[in-house]
């Protein structure tokens, strides 16, 4: 990973904002309208409780951003729901995304906001490690084709099925993970942890696995993607209606490549 000259900051004007609305064409390659955050929402959450961060490359081109709007919890909690954070495709690789993130999380704080949520797609192994593994979420929801039919590359060809990532700003966990630009890799005896076949197993942590490269198996096989969707949606339904978190993920190298999530009794943050 090579450093590089990138400004983060707040979204200061309409200038900031159309930009915010072409890296969404082409990070996801939106077209359609209804899946473009569009400039007067950008606006309007930016300046009444929500934010906007745009990252800038050393020549001023806009090469990623993230977008947050404020909104209440089921329990009346004030937090933020961040909709959208995207890094270009030259500048991936280079812990934009991360940096983005680091710095959402020191605006909300001194928001006074320490809850930020979000979704992601369950079966993207790199967003998993990203998400859970080094930002530290938990994830204790599971939606079911929650954005409908998109036209995006990005999403053709499965149900926009989706985890609700919960980072706890201020917990412990988080606290650890964002500690350091390489988070430990916790220490587990990953034999013994049992993994998920039948949904019968009723002991704490276990072990949930997901397709290496998601994109790849959709353009080889659509048919055995769905079958894997179809397979980590029962088994998140069934273990999160039992009181299960996730709250770690892994990747084991030997005998062979695999990468799961690992589900914990109880609500840990």
């Amino acid at each position: 990973m090579t450093d590089v000259d990138v400004v983060i900051r707040r979204a200061q004007g309409l200038q900031d904002y159309d930009a915010v609305v072409e890296l969404q064409k082409e990070v996801w390659g939106y077209t359609a309208l209804e899946d473009i955050a569009a400039q007067p929402m950008l606006m309007i959450s930016d300046r009444f409780g929500g934010c906007v961060l745009v990252a800038q490359d050393s020549t001023g081109k806009f090469i990623g951003f993230s977008f947050a709007k404020p909104g209440w919890t089921r329990e009346k909690k004030l937090f933020w729901w961040s909709h959208m954070t995207a890094v270009t495709d030259e500048y991936r690789n280079h812990a934009i995304g991360l940096r983005l993130k680091l710095r959402q999380r020191e605006e909300a704080l001194a928001e006074g906001i320490d809850e930020i949520h979000w979704t992601f797609d369950p079966l993207q192994a790199l967003n998993a490690h990203f998400n859970v593994h080094k930002l530290g979420v938990i994830v204790r929801e599971y939606e079911e084709n929650i954005y409908g039919t998109s036209l995006s590359p990005l999403h053709r060809g499965l149900p926009t099925d989706r985890f609700v990532a919960e980072w706890h700003l201020s917990s412990e966990r988080v606290k650890e993970r964002i500690g350091s630009s390489e988070p430990a890799v916790i220490m587990r005896d990953i034999d013994r942890i049992p993994r998920i076949t039948d949904l019968t197993s009723r002991e704490s942590p276990l072990l949930l696995e997901i397709p290496l490269n998601l994109n790849e198996l959709k353009k080889l096989d659509l048919a055995r993607a769905k079958e894997w969707q179809d397979k980590v949606r029962a088994a998140c339904f069934h273990y999160f209606h039992a009181g299960y978190a996730v709250t770690d993920f892994i990747l084991l190298d030997k005998p062979r490549q695999q990468t799961f999530y690992v589900l914990e009794k109880g609500l840990p943050e």
